[in-house]
């Protein structure tokens, strides 16, 4: 059905290119890449190989835009995915097409007010609250020259009919931007996830949680704000989330204790900078997000991002380039992690960009048997090459001194042969 979709909108878009010029503004473009990268001792264990990967893939964005005047635009991308040599479209021979219809959204104006309905990119609270595609309604309407409200509707889950009808996971939020000044913005959060049967969870909180399913009646509350500066060369930015709520469990579905309901209260907070200084750019932040002290009782103090919430800072501990996995212990978000990491991009010489980035992170509270203690300190480097225009090629590599956080060690009887992970990965890409 998915692949049906994709060759009707396909065709949808040739139709569209056909109508006369003064009609549609058409509008294309996207961008493809090959890289090559290995990865290894991920799981923290020499005598445990799960994660490790070697492999060539490759990637393909294809965008179109139907501008049909000022105030009315259609958006579409596609994407295609292939590892060399696998079964489907990477495989010698084969001519399968998997397209995906990534986005697919209306762009309009109404007055002052604009509406994007369909799939589109949500990028919120830095990727905590949400970094992925979703379907949703978004508004946006400048009240002042101040103050602009923006609220939203998600869809994170369908249920389904009949006895799956009440598995819908939806997000209403309302995240007003206010103008301080010229170089002061603040953005207010206030978000509200709601479920009445998570069933239909099958995005980040399974890949950690995989017991989320046997909670009913979620009320989820996100209340915060991020903050963001501009003083010369330098930009600054904080973020903080405070996480409320509640849940039902169903008698015997809980394995951390017998509780009719589970209260939420988590806490993320994090910042950094940048400062710009000639050829060179220097960076730093820090994070934190709670941990849960016990996880045999009703209270989980663990923050966690909603549905498809992402967070982004170093290559191998913090998702990085190959964000299709996580060494062992670790989120896709931030969760019961402390840390910060400190950097620097330098051009080197004409169409060369060097980058070198060293980070730290620590676990708030026990990981089950796990005392909390370090998940590893982490080095980046990496080199940026533009060959020429909208051709570049970019080279990584990373090493992580793994803590016994990430390796589990000193957990008795464990038997670990603790491992550094690594990462190594060439790629070039093209855009038009």
């Amino acid at each position: 059905m998915k692949k049906n979709l994709a060759i009707l909108n396909a065709l949808l878009i040739t139709v569209f290119i056909t109508l006369p010029a003064y009609a549609i503004d058409h509008q294309l473009g996207g961008d493809l890449r090959f890289r090559i990268f290995t990865s290894g001792n991920w799981t923290g264990d020499e005598k445990n190989p799960d994660k490790d990967r070697s492999q060539i893939d490759s990637r393909a964005h294809f965008k179109y835009t139907a501008k049909i005047n000022d105030d009315f635009k259609v958006y579409s991308l596609f994407r295609m995915n292939n590892i060399w040599g696998e079964d489907g479209t990477g495989k010698a021979g084969v001519s399968d097409v998997t397209l995906l219809l990534q986005h697919s959204y209306l762009d309009f104006n109404i007055g002052e007010s604009n509406f994007t309905i369909g799939i589109q990119d949500f990028y919120e609270a830095r990727g905590l609250l949400l970094y992925d595609a979703a379907p949703g309604v978004s508004i946006t309407c400048p009240l002042s020259d101040q103050f602009t409200f923006n609220g939203k509707w998600i869809k994170l889950g369908e249920g389904g009919k009949g006895e799956n009808t009440h598995q819908d996971i939806d997000i209403l939020a309302i995240m007003p931007q206010i103008k301080l000044n010229d170089n002061i913005t603040f953005k207010p959060y206030f978000w509200y996830v709601m479920s009445n049967e998570m069933n239909n969870s099958n995005r980040t909180w399974d890949s950690w949680w995989a017991d989320i399913k046997n909670l009913d009646d979620l009320d989820l509350f996100y209340i915060g704000f991020d903050a963001d500066a501009q003083i010369g060369n330098a930009s600054l930015w904080f973020t903080a989330l405070y996480q409320a709520g509640s849940a039902n469990v169903e008698p015997g579905e809980w394995k951390y204790g017998n509780t009719g309901s589970v209260d939420f209260s988590g806490l993320a907070a994090l910042g950094g900078g940048t400062l710009n200084i000639g050829k060179a750019s220097l960076f730093g932040q820090i994070f934190y997000a709670s941990g849960d002290d016990n996880p045999n009782d009703d209270k989980i103090e663990q923050f966690f991002s909603s549905e498809a919430g992402y967070y982004y800072w170093s290559e191998i501990m913090g998702l990085g380039s190959n964000d299709d996995d996580i060494p062992n212990n670790l989120g896709w978000s931030l969760s019961n992690i402390m840390g910060g990491g400190v950097g620097a991009s330098i051009c080197a010489i004409d169409k060369v960009t060097l980058n070198f980035s060293l980070w730290y992170a620590a676990a708030v509270e026990d990981i089950g048997d796990i005392k909390a203690d370090d998940y590893g300190t982490e080095l980046n480097t990496g080199l940026n090459y533009s060959i020429m225009d909208n051709l570049e090629l970019s080279l990584i590599a990373a090493y992580v001194v793994a803590g016994n956080s990430l390796t589990g060690e000193s957990v008795p009887n464990s038997k670990v042969d603790s491992a550094n992970p690594f990462f190594l990965q060439a790629q070039i890409m093209a855009t038009f």
